[in-house]
């Protein structure tokens, strides 16, 4: 990768410095992340990520991810702690971010498996737990009705649900608002030595309902690791935050409806696309079913 990109961002921030080396990480599909090594005008070595965003960028804005980042390292919480954002666009072509770099693998092997699924799901309660006070002002995420039919799968299948939905009566939420993170899954967690060292990309965080949250991460350790995956996470996370049952089944039915809805456009392989396509379709069938008829689908 070439390093004359970045060579003017490196002296804007850290003047003096000489950028030594440049690494292209995994990312989300709108942000382009990289690990950026210095040397620094003292000769001390120091890596950062730049986390640009992409064409195609939907999310916070680059300052607002800053001050979110800022907050929540300031809690205590494992997340990289911010360092810079630019949003003039006069060194990139994008508003970007620069982190301090958190070592650690989003991999988890399988002889770990079941305690990192539970380390995981007692991190997603102990950010639902985090006191929402001196956040910055995040878009609220409180009801999956209406805007679930504007995802809603096609087929015959369907209807009898969307009609069941469309006429229930269901009582709004009514808790208090929690810290959402919005996309917490396997591959937004890194680990090292066993613990979590890191949880990155806040920029679809949002304040309200916390089983939107905990839904997404049910059916992303499900793709992941199997329905007994998510039934491990959901039993730990249970353990930390009893919740409503009904509620976390039309959580459920949103989160798997638009995620087939747009998985199209995330550039998966086929093979990949027809599983995660077959895991959310049958993630909507059985919250159906408890919502309709009481199946269990926990």
């Amino acid at each position: 990768m070439s390093l004359a990109p970045y060579a003017p961002l490196v002296q804007r921030w850290w003047p003096g410095s000489t950028l030594l080396d440049t690494e292209r990480l995994q990312g989300g599909v709108s942000a382009d992340v990289s690990r950026l090594d210095l040397k620094q005008a003292d000769g001390s070595n120091l890596s950062v990520v730049l986390r640009a965003h992409g064409e195609s960028h939907s999310g916070h804005t680059a300052q607002l991810e800053f001050d979110l980042l800022d907050a929540l390292f300031s809690k205590g919480l494992p997340v990289a702690k911010p360092l810079a954002v630019d949003d003039s666009k006069s060194l990139l072509a994008n508003d970007y971010l620069v982190l301090a770099f958190v070592g650690g693998s989003s991999l988890i092997e399988p002889p770990d498996q079941a305690s990192c699924i539970e380390r995981a799901a007692e991190m997603l309660a102990r950010i639902h737990q985090l006191p929402v006070e001196g956040l910055p002002g995040l878009p609220a995420r409180h009801e999956p009705l209406p805007e679930v039919f504007d995802y809603w799968p096609q087929g015959a299948e369907w209807e009898a649900l969307k009609t069941h939905l469309e006429q229930a009566s269901i009582e709004p939420f009514s808790g208090d608002d929690s810290l959402c993170h919005g996309d917490f899954w396997p591959e937004n967690i890194l680990w090292r030595e066993g613990r979590i060292a890191g949880v990155l990309d806040w920029e679809d965080a949002a304040l309200g309902d916390p089983l939107s949250d905990l839904a997404c991460s049910r059916l992303e350790f499900r793709y992941r690791f199997g329905a007994s995956g998510m039934q491990r996470l959901t039993k730990a996370y249970a353990a930390s935050l009893p919740f409503d049952v009904e509620r976390l089944a039309l959580w459920q039915i949103y989160v798997a409806a638009a995620a087939q809805c747009f998985m199209s456009e995330w550039g998966l392989p086929a093979h990949k696309e027809r599983h995660m396509r077959k895991t959310a379709l049958h993630a909507i069938r059985e919250a159906g079913e408890f919502l309709m008829n009481g199946t269990p689908f926990l």
